[in-house]
C-alpha cells in the first residue's frame, strides 16, 4: 500500500518498476483533493452521454426497432469492457494522466505519449463539437419557434462568431476553482437527465395517444448486413469516454471514488440513450429523426413549442458545460506530460485556484484556430451550404471517434501486457484484481474488436449521406485523422528529442563550465605568477634599501675614526631605524604565509589601548621629528580591548607606517578611539591628510602585494603586504577594518578597525 494524501491506495506495480514517473510523486503538490464519487459520476455523464448521438444513430435507419438491441449489444461489448479494463488499470496505478500513465508502463514512453495524444486530442476536438452542437440547437430553437422557413445564423461568419464566443467563455471559466465548476455541473447534469426523460416521455405519450410509432416497433432487422454493422459501429462511438473521469483520479477524496461511475455509469447511459432513441423514433419519421435537433422536434410535436424551447435551452447549457469539463479533464493529460518533462515543463503551472491555466488556454487556442479555419478561412476557399454547422459537427465528431478508438485499442492492449508482465506479483495479490484474469483478457479482446469495428464503420460510411456523400466523408474524415495522427507521431518523438537535446545541452553546459573554470584557474595562475614577480622585485628593493642604509652607516663609522660621539650616535640611530624597518618587513612577509595558522595561537588578554598605541608611536618618533610632523592621540585611558598585545602593536605599526609613508611631510596624523556601545566594541581610527585612495581601489588594497599604480611609479617604498596582514590580524581578533577616503589630494584617508572590549 502507498499512502497518498490521507488515504491508502494500492500501487503494487510501482514497487516493481524501476523508473517512476515524476507525475506519480508530484501531482498532489498542485491539485487539492476535492472530488467525490458523485462528482466523478457527473463527469462520466457529461463525457459519455451526448444525446445528439441518438440523432446520428437515426441517420443509419434500416434496423428499425432492432436499434434498441444494438444499444444493448454496444453497451455489453464495448462500454462495460471499457469500464472493467479502466477500473483494473486504475486499481493498479491510481494517478492522474490515465491512459498516458498506463501505456507508459505497458509499452514504454514513446507509445505512452502517442496513446496520450490519441486520448487527448479528441477532447480538444470535442470542444469544437460542443460549440457546434450549441449552434445547431440555437438553429433548432429557431425552427421550433418559426417553422422550417426560419434559419437563424445562416451565414458561416455568424456561426463562427457564436462558436468563438462560446470557446472564449468556456476557456475563461476553466480557470475557476474546480469545486465551483463541479457544483454548476451537478445542476446542469440533473436538468439534462430530466430533459432526456422528457424526450422519452414524449414517445410514451405519443403511443398512449393512439399514434403509431415511426417506424413500427415490429419493424426490425437483426443480422450482419452492412447497415447493421454501421449501426453497431456508430453506437460504439457514442459510448466512448469511459476512462476520461479517471484523468481526475488524483483529485478524489476517496480511494475508490471511481467505483460508483464504473459500476452504474454504463447502465445509466444505456437507459438514457434508449429513452432518447425511443422518444425520437416513436414520434418522428426517419427523415426528421436524423436531424441533429430531432429531440426538440419530438418534444415539440408532443408537448408544444414552450417545452421544446426549454429543453433546447437546457441542452445548450449542457453543451456549454461539456466544453468546460472536457477542457478541464483533458488538460490533466497535458499537465502530467509536462510534469514528466515530456512536454515543456512550463505547462505544469497552476493559478491561484489550482487550475492548470496554461494548458487550458493552449487547448482553447488550438480550438480557436480550428474554428477560424472552419468558419472563416474555409468558406472563403470553398462554397458551403446552410447545413455547414451540421457537417462540421459530424466530421469533427467522426474524426474524434476514430482517434479516440485508436486510444481505446491501446488501452485494451495495455492490460494484457501488464497482467502478463506482473503475473507473479498478481498471483500472490489476487485481491488487486477487479475480476478473474480470464474475464479481463476477454474484455480486452472484445473491447479491442469493437473499437476496430467502430473505426472501420466511421471511415466507411457517412453518418448522413444527404449531407455528405460516402466518398467525401472518407476524404474529410480520413484526411483529418491522418493529419492529426501524423502530428501525434511527431509529438511522440518530442520527448526523445527533448531528452537528447537536454543531454547535449547539459554536456555543453558542463564543458563550458569546465572551460570557464580552466580559464579562471589559468588567469589566477597568471596573476599569481605576476604577483610573485612583483613581490620578488618589491621585496628585493625593500630589503635592499634598509640593508644599504645599515651598510652605509657602518662603513662610515669604520672609516671616520675621529668623529664626535654625537655624530656616531646619530649614525647608529639611523642604522637602528633601518633595522627596525627591515624587521617589520620581514615580519609582514612571514605573516603573509602563516597568518591563517597563527590565528588559532593568539594569546588574548585585556590590553590598555592608549598605552599600547603610544608605545608604538614612540618607535616612529625619530621619523616624526625628521618629517616635522605631529601625531595626535585622542584615546581615553580607561579603554581596554580583548586582543593579542603583540599583534595589536603590529596593527598599529602597519597603519602608522602607512600614514607616514603616504602623506606629505609636516602634515598631521590623528589617532582617535570611540566606543560602540551596542556591540561593546572599541573603534580606532588612524587619519592622515595625504593623497587619499580612489573609491574603486579601496577594497583591493587589502589584498596581497597590491599597491596603487601611482605608488609603484613613485619613490615611496612598500611591499603591498602591510594592509593585507593588518586585515588578517584584525579579523583573527574578531574585529573588522575599513577605509574611508574621497581620493582627493590633501583630504587623505581614514583607516578604522574595531576590536572587542571583553572576551
Amino acid at each position: 500500500m502507498n499512502k497518498i494524501e490521507g488515504y491508502y491506495t494500492p500501487t503494487i506495480l510501482q514497487s516493481a518498476i524501476d523508473d517512476p514517473l515524476r507525475s506519480e510523486q508530484r501531482i498532489n503538490e498542485f491539485f487539492p483533493r476535492v472530488l467525490s464519487r458523485a462528482d466523478l459520476f457527473v463527469l462520466f455523464i457529461a463525457i459519455v452521454l451526448f444525446i445528439p448521438n441518438a440523432s446520428i444513430v437515426q441517420a443509419t435507419q434500416g434496423a428499425g426497432a432492432a436499434t434498441y438491441v444494438y444499444w444493448v449489444i454496444g453497451t455489453i461489448t464495448f462500454l462495460i469492457p471499457g469500464a472493467i479494463i479502466a477500473g483494473q488499470l486504475n486499481r493498479f496505478m491510481p494517478v492522474d494522466g490515465s491512459i498516458y500513465v498506463w501505456t507508459h508502463r505497458a509499452l514504454g514512453p514513446l507509445l505512452g505519449f502517442f496513446a496520450g495524444f490519441c486520448a487527448w486530442f479528441p477532447g480538444v476536438l470535442v470542444l469544437l463539437s460542443a460549440a457546434a452542437s450549441i449552434l445547431t440547437l440555437i438553429q433548432g430553437i429557431g425552427v421550433q419557434l418559426g417553422g422550417t422557413d426560419v434559419n437563424w445564423l445562416a451565414t458561416t461568419w455568424q456561426q463562427g462568431i457564436v462558436v468563438i464566443g462560446i470557446l472564449l467563455l468556456s476557456g475563461w471559466l476553466c480557470t475557476l476553482p474546480l469545486k465551483l465548476l463541479i457544483k454548476g455541473a451537478k445542476v446542469v447534469i440533473l436538468l439534462y437527465v430530466a430533459s432526456i426523460f422528457i424526450v422519452g416521455l414524449a414517445g410514451i405519450v405519443w403511443l398512449l395517444s393512439g399514434h403509431t410509432p415511426q417506424p413500427s416497433l415490429t419493424t426490425s432487422t437483426l443480422g450482419f448486413g452492412g447497415q447493421n454493422i454501421v449501426l453497431y459501429g456508430v453506437i460504439v462511438l457514442a459510448l466512448l469516454g469511459v476512462e476520461v473521469p479517471l484523468h481526475m483520479a488524483a483529485e478524489t477524496k476517496q480511494s475508490n471514488a471511481a467505483s460508483l461511475f464504473l459500476r452504474w455509469g454504463p447502465l445509466v447511459v444505456l437507459l438514457a440513450y434508449l429513452l432518447g432513441t425511443f422518444g425520437v423514433m416513436a414520434v418522428e419519421p426517419p427523415g426528421v429523426a436524423a436531424s441533429p435537433y430531432s429531440t426538440l422536434t419530438a418534444v415539440h410535436t408532443v408537448f408544444g413549442v414552450a417545452t421544446s424551447v426549454l429543453i433546447g435551452i437546457i441542452f445548450i447549457g449542457f453543451f456549454a458545460m461539456v466544453a468546460i469539463l472536457y477542457n478541464v479533464t483533458f488538460a490533466r493529460i497535458l499537465f502530467v506530460s509536462a510534469l514528466d518533462h515530456r512536454m515543456p515543463p512550463v505547462l505544469a503551472r497552476v493559478n491561484r485556484h489550482n487550475a492548470p491555466y496554461l494548458v487550458t488556454n493552449i487547448q482553447t487556442l488550438i480550438v480557436l484556430v480550428m474554428a477560424l479555419c472552419t468558419y472563416f478561412a474555409g468558406p472563403m476557399l470553398y462554397q458551403v451550404n446552410t447545413n455547414f454547422s451540421n457537417a462540421v459537427y459530424d466530421v469533427s465528431q467522426a474524426t474524434t471517434s476514430v482517434i479516440w478508438c485508436i486510444s481505446m485499442i491501446i488501452l485494451f492492449l495495455d492490460l494484457p501486457i501488464l497482467l502478463r508482465r506482473f503475473r507473479r506479483v498478481l498471483t500472490k495479490r489476487t485481491e488487486q484484481l477487479v475480476a478473474p484474469t480470464w474475464v479481463l483478457y476477454l474484455c480486452s479482446i472484445v473491447g479491442g474488436v469493437a473499437s476496430l469495428l467502430g473505426i472501420w464503420t466511421t471511415l466507411r460510411y457517412s453518418w448522413d449521406q444527404n449531407l455528405i456523400s460516402n466518398n467525401q466523408w472518407l476524404q474529410f474524415v480520413g484526411l483529418s485523422t491522418i493529419t492529426l495522427l501524423g502530428i501525434g507521431l511527431i509529438g511522440s518523438a518530442y520527448p526523445r528529442l527533448l531528452s537528447s537535446l537536454n543531454e547535449q545541452t547539459a554536456a555543453a553546459r558542463e564543458n563550458a563550465r569546465l572551460y570557464n573554470e580552466l580559464t579562471i584557474a589559468y588567469e589566477k595562475l597568471s596573476q599569481v605568477d605576476q604577483l610573485k614577480d612583483a613581490f620578488l622585485t618589491t621585496a628585493s628593493h625593500e630589503l635592499r634599501t634598509p640593508l644599504t642604509i645599515v651598510q652605509g652607516y657602518l662603513e662610515l663609522l669604520g672609516e671616520m675614526d675621529d668623529t664626535s660621539p654625537e655624530l656616531r650616535r646619530a649614525f647608529l640611530t639611523n642604522a637602528r631605524r633601518a633595522c627596525d624597518e627591515l624587521v617589520l618587513l620581514q615580519a609582514n612577509i612571514m605573516d603573509a604565509s602563516r597568518i591563517k595558522f597563527d590565528a588559532a595561537t593568539l594569546v588574548y588578554s585585556s590590553i590598555p589601548l592608549k598605552e599600547t598605541c603610544c608605545s608604538v608611536v614612540e618607535l616612529f618618533e625619530p621619523l616624526i621629528i625628521q618629517q616635522e610632523r605631529q601625531v595626535e592621540t585622542d584615546i581615553a585611558a580607561w579603554i581596554r580591548v580583548w586582543a593579542d598585545e603583540t599583534r595589536l602593536k603590529q596593527v598599529f605599526r602597519n597603519l602608522i607606517a602607512n600614514a607616514l609613508r603616504y602623506s606629505p611631510d609636516k602634515t598631521l596624523i590623528r589617532i582617535i578611539a570611540s566606543i560602540e556601545q551596542e556591540r561593546e566594541m572599541a573603534r580606532v581610527s588612524v587619519i592622515d591628510y595625504g593623497s587619499g585612495i580612489p573609491a574603486n581601489k579601496q577594497e583591493a588594497i587589502f589584498d596581497k602585494f597590491v599597491r596603487l599604480e601611482r605608488d609603484t611609479l613613485s619613490i615611496t617604498r612598500g611591499s603591498g603586504l602591510g594592509l593585507y596582514i593588518t586585515r588578517q590580524l584584525v579579523e583573527a581578533m574578531r574585529g573588522t577594518i575599513t577605509v574611508e577616503s574621497s581620493g582627493v589630494q590633501g583630504e587623505g584617508s581614514t583607516f578604522s578597525f574595531t576590536l572587542p572590549m571583553h572576551p
